[in-house]
C-alpha cells in the first residue's frame, strides 16, 4: 500500500496547486505529530512581511471629485464598471504606418488629452484607444460610455468593439451635450459566441476639424445604455488582505516542507520518482497535443501561460535528480528539455543549461566526454542561435526590452517607498499610473524577484525573504544537501528575467524537496 501515499505526486507536474493543497494537509499531521522543522524561520519572515503591509500606502490612486455635469446624471445602473480610473492612462492613437503612437496626457480632472496627428510622423490617427482588455459573456450586451471635450466644431467618431477573436465591430454611436464643450458618447454592443473579452475605450476617427480630443471618466458596463458614472475597482487590497497574502504564503511553504519532512520517513523513493515521472509525461503530452492541434508557436500545458510551463518543467527536472540521482536525472533532463522547447520560454532554457551541469556534476565517473559533448552542443547553439529558434534569440528584442521597462518602474517603486513598498500584488497598478514613455506591453508583475520585493515591500519584505533563506540555505549546507541547493540555485536563477517563485510548480516543488531532504538529515541523526 505504500505507493498509495506516494499517489498525491502525480499532481506535482500536473497541477502543482492541487498538490500543495494535499502536501499542505499532510505537513498539517506532521506539525500535530510534533514537526516543527524551521518554524522559527517560516514564523520571522511571515511576522516581518506582514507588518510592514500595514505601513504601506492604504492607497495609491484617487478619485478626482466628479465634475457637476457627471453628479446630475440621472441615468442609473446597478451593474459595474469594468474600466479603472487610471485606465485611460495607456489611451493612444494607432494608424497602419506608424502603429501605436501619440500617447494620451492626463490633464489632472479626470481626462487625458490625444493629439489628432501622430507627433513622430504627423500622419492623422486613425483609431484611439487602449490596450485593456476586459471579460465579456456571450449573449449579454455590454454599453461603452465616456465624457468628451474637443478643439473643434465637429469631431466624428465612432466606437467599435474589438473583440478576443480579432474582429472590429464598430456600433451605432450617440452623441449628448451635457455642459458647455462637454458631450458623453456612448455605444452598445451584444457579445457573440466566442466572444470572452473586449478592448475598450476604442473609437474609430471619422473625421472633423479637432486637433486634439479630451477623453474622461469612461465606463464599459453590462446594459443597453450607459448609467451614473461609478468608477470602477481600482483593484487595490486593503492592509490586512496584503498581510495575510504574504503571511498565507509563508504558512502555505512551511506546511509543504513538514510534508515532505514527513512523506520521507514513510513513502518509498521510487514510488514518488515513478509518480513525477508519470505526471510530467501527461502534462508534457498534453502540451504537444496542444501545440500542435491549435498549430501554435509555443504551448502553456496545463499552466496559465508558457513561461510557467517551462519553468515548472525545469523545476521537475531537478526535483527527479535530486530524488533518483544521476540515471532518473538523465530522465527528468530529458523532460525538462522538451518542456522548455515547447513552451519556448527563454529564462527557462537558460535554467535548463544550469540544471545540464549540475547533472554533470552529479555524475560518478566518465564525465570528460559529457562534458566535451555538452561543450561542443553549446559551441554549436553560441554559433548558430537559429537552430534553436525562440530559444536562440536571447538579445533586446520586444520582449526584453518591456523587461527593462518594468524594472525601471520597479525601482522607481522602490525609491519612493524604499521601506515598506508600495503594497504586495501593488506594481502593476504603479504601473499604469506610471508609465514609462512608449511603453511596450501592460505588466502583470515585475519580471524579477527581488525588484518585485523591493517594489511592493521595500527593503523590510527582502530582508523577510532573504532571512528565511539563509536560515534554509545553512541547514541545507550544514547537511550536505547539495542538489536541493542546486534547486533552490534554479528557483531563483528562474526569477532573475522572470517572475515565478511564488508559483505553485516552482514554490511548491522547492519546499517540498527542502522537506525531503531536511526529513533526510534528521532521520540519520535520530
Amino acid at each position: 500500500m505504500n505507493w498509495i501515499w506516494a499517489l498525491p505526486f502525480v499532481l506535482l507536474p500536473l497541477q502543482p496547486a492541487w498538490f500543495m493543497a494535499v502536501a499542505a494537509l499532510v505537513g498539517l499531521w506532521g506539525v500535530m505529530r510534533g514537526l516543527r522543522p524551521l518554524a522559527g524561520w517560516f514564523g520571522l519572515a511571515a511576522l516581518l512581511g506582514m507588518g510592514g503591509q500595514f505601513l504601506t500606502p492604504t492607497s495609491l490612486y484617487t478619485v478626482p471629485a466628479l465634475p457637476e455635469y457627471i453628479k446630475q446624471t440621472k441615468s442609473e445602473s446597478r451593474a459595474s464598471n469594468l474600466i479603472r480610473p487610471f485606465d485611460l492612462d495607456a489611451l493612444h492613437g494607432w494608424n497602419h504606418s506608424d502603429e501605436r503612437g501619440g500617447w494620451a496626457v492626463p490633464l489632472g480632472d479626470g481626462f487625458w488629452r490625444l493629439p489628432r496627428y501622430n507627433p513622430e510622423s504627423g500622419r492623422e490617427q486613425s483609431e484611439f484607444l487602449t490596450d485593456h482588455w476586459y471579460p465579456v459573456e456571450p449573449g449579454q450586451t455590454y454599453t461603452q460610455s465616456f465624457y468628451l471635450r474637443h478643439d473643434g466644431q465637429q469631431a466624428r467618431l465612432q466606437i467599435t468593439f474589438f473583440t478576443n477573436r480579432g474582429q472590429h465591430n464598430p456600433v451605432p454611436t450617440y452623441v449628448e451635450s451635457v455642459g458647455t464643450g462637454v458631450y458623453r458618447v456612448w455605444g452598445s454592443y451584444t457579445a457573440k459566441e466566442g466572444d470572452s473579452s473586449v478592448r475598450a475605450i476604442d473609437l474609430l476617427n471619422q473625421g472633423g476639424d479637432f486637433t486634439y480630443l479630451e477623453i474622461g471618466w469612461a465606463q464599459l458596463e453590462a446594459g443597453t445604455e450607459p448609467g451614473s458614472y461609478r468608477p470602477g475597482h481600482t483593484g487595490e487590497q486593503s492592509s490586512l488582505q496584503r498581510a495575510w497574502a504574504w503571511g498565507s504564503q509563508m504558512l502555505l511553504g512551511w506546511l509543504v516542507l513538514v510534508g515532505g519532512w514527513f512523506w520521507r520517513r514513510y513513502v518509498d523513493v521510487r514510488w514518488v520518482v515513478g509518480f513525477v515521472l508519470l505526471g510530467l509525461t501527461l502534462h508534457l503530452g498534453y502540451a504537444l497535443w496542444q501545440l500542435q492541434d491549435h498549430n501554435l508557436g509555443r504551448a502553456w500545458g496545463l499552466t496559465p501561460q508558457p513561461n510557467l510551463l517551462g519553468h515548472t518543467a525545469v523545476m521537475m527536472g531537478g526535483l527527479l535528480q535530486l530524488l533518483g540521482g544521476w540515471r532518473i536525472g538523465l530522465l527528468g533532463l530529458l523532460g525538462a528539455g522538451l518542456g522548455v522547447a515547447v513552451s519556448g520560454s527563454r529564462t527557462a532554457f537558460l535554467a535548463l543549461l544550469a540544471l545540464g551541469l549540475f547533472w554533470v556534476w552529479s555524475l560518478p565517473r566518465g564525465r570528460r566526454w559529457v562534458l566535451l559533448t555538452l561543450g561542443v552542443s553549446m559551441l554549436v547553439f553560441w554559433r548558430w542561435p537559429e537552430v534553436l529558434g525562440r530559444l536562440g534569440q536571447l538579445g533586446l528584442d520586444s520582449s526584453g526590452q518591456s523587461r527593462l521597462q518594468f524594472w525601471q518602474v520597479a525601482w522607481e517603486a522602490f525609491l519612493q517607498h524604499p521601506v515598506w513598498g508600495i503594497g504586495w500584488s501593488h506594481f502593476p497598478l504603479f504601473f499604469l499610473q506610471n508609465p514609462p514613455p512608449d511603453f511596450i506591453e501592460l505588466p502583470t508583475h515585475a519580471h524579477n524577484l527581488v525588484l518585485s520585493l523591493l517594489a511592493e515591500g521595500g527593503i523590510t519584505l527582502l530582508v523577510a525573504f532573504l532571512l528565511l533563506n539563509v536560515g534554509v540555505l545553512y541547514r541545507l549546507v550544514a547537511g550536505r544537501s547539495w542538489p536541493v541547493v542546486a534547486l533552490w540555485v534554479l528557483a531563483l536563477g528562474l526569477n532573475i528575467l522572470d517572475y515565478s517563485y511564488f508559483y505553485a510548480g516552482v514554490f511548491g516543488t522547492l519546499w517540498i524537496a527542502v522537506g525531503w531532504a531536511l526529513g533526510h538529515v534528521q532521520y540519520r541523526c535520530e
